[in-house]
């Protein structure tokens, strides 16, 4: 799973179809470019290949991306710090 938190978007979820399927991060990318600023919440190897792309094939959001939030070997992601993260970094604006 691959979830964006944003200043101005309601969360966006992306998962694969399949465990065999490949990640389309293009895709994703294209979808986010309306954001100022956006926290990345997911498995944490995913986060860092995302985050790997970002750098190599679209800086302008990679420039965007304020927060990783990911986990190891758990399905969920702690809510109460993706609660803190988007408090800390969205309130107000």
């Amino acid at each position: 799973m691959i979830k964006f938190e944003s200043d101005q978007m309601r969360s966006r979820i992306w998962e694969k179809p399949e465990e065999t399927a490949v990640w389309d991060f293009e895709d994703i990318s294209k979808s986010l470019q309306s954001p100022n600023e956006v926290i990345l919440v997911g498995e944490s190897d995913l986060n860092a290949e995302f985050r790997r792309w970002l750098i190599n094939h679209d800086r302008n959001l990679a420039k965007r991306l304020i927060a990783v939030i990911g986990n190891q070997g758990e399905s969920k992601i702690n809510q109460d710090l993706v609660s803190h993260f988007k408090e800390k970094y969205f309130r107000g604006r």
